[in-house]
């Protein structure tokens, strides 16, 4: 998937009890659910955290550099503009949404790391996992959450810090 993604955007479907994620880039659209349980995995993970220990995913460093750009991110970006997709665009996974129900982190380390998610079988959606996306996607899914009155516990994990100190 290419990596300059121009749109995101998140909309809780009451019929369907999930959230529909909307990834557009200059010529691709992507589709997919997002159940409760998903997503409850999925924060805590564009957190950084291992969405079941709640170990830091990247070195400390990184770690904690990243999260203040995501809180920097979360407070500098427009996340209020209406999801507007273009007329003609390739929709790799489908036209249906694909159902995510894994997630895999690729690289961390390296240069290029990436949170991958993906369906229980069949292609799914690589992402850079930088914090420019990363609190981009946060932010955006936060607004479906609440939408969504799913009672998630993770209230600690949306509010960042105010202050990270690096050592």
């Amino acid at each position: 998937m290419p990596s300059s993604i121009q749109q995101i955007q998140a909309s809780f479907d009451p019929i369907e009890d999930r959230i529909l994620l909307r990834l557009h880039t200059g010529d691709q659209s992507l589709q997919a659910w997002l159940t409760r349980r998903y997503t409850q995995l999925l924060i805590p993970a564009l957190q950084g955290q291992h969405p079941k220990t709640g170990a830091p995913l990247l070195p400390a460093k990184q770690h904690a550099m990243a999260q203040m750009s995501s809180q920097k991110m979360q407070q500098e970006g427009n996340f209020d503009s209406p999801y507007q997709e273009p007329e003609t665009v390739e929709k790799p996974l489908g036209e249906v949404p694909i159902l995510l129900a894994k997630m895999t982190f690729k690289d961390l380390e390296g240069d290029n790391p990436q949170i991958v998610l993906e369906p229980d079988q069949g292609k799914g959606i690589a992402l850079s996992y930088r914090p420019e996306l990363t609190g981009a996607l946060s932010k955006i899914l936060q607004q479906a959450i609440l939408k969504a009155d799913w009672q998630l516990v993770l209230d600690p994990i949306l509010q960042l810090p105010e202050q990270v100190t690096l050592q």
